[in-house]
């Protein structure tokens, strides 16, 4: 068993679909900002977890992840050679450090995050229009 005084850090996801937040922009804002201070508050009263307020990220809509084009050991840039296709959702890149020195080299991993097309001359985000609704995945 582990040392119960030991700690780790995590990024912590709360997700809250189908809430009917106010279409008044301050009024969401005020709410939004208050659910920030709840949270911040109830892990300090209860468990003693300092948060800082500006670590707690609070908004609407849907969210997607990238990491930088760099070296994850020496953060130079990646050089990105040939993509492969996957049969899912995405594809793969061969990637290698642009450093000499660095040896790292491995995949860049893609995905598909959105799907943008137009009816007419205004291309659209199929996500925020509401035609497509993006799954999340834990890694």
């Amino acid at each position: 068993m582990g040392d119960a005084d030991q700690t780790t850090a995590y990024r912590l996801t709360i997700t809250i679909d189908g809430v009917d937040l106010p279409v008044d922009e301050e009024m969401r804002h005020a709410l939004l900002d208050d659910l920030r201070v709840a949270v911040r508050d109830r892990f300090m009263e209860r468990h003693g977890v300092e948060v800082d307020r500006d670590d707690i990220t609070v908004g609407t809509g849907y969210r997607y992840a990238q990491v930088p084009a760099e070296c994850p050991l020496c953060s130079e840039r990646l050089d990105l050679l040939s993509v492969h296709l996957n049969n899912e959702n995405g594809a793969y890149a061969s990637a290698m450090c642009s450093d000499e020195d660095c040896e790292w080299s491995g995949d860049a991993v893609y995905r598909i995050v959105d799907l943008e097309g137009s009816e007419s001359n205004a291309v659209e985000s199929s996500v925020l229009t509401g035609d497509i609704t993006p799954n999340y995945s834990p890694y």
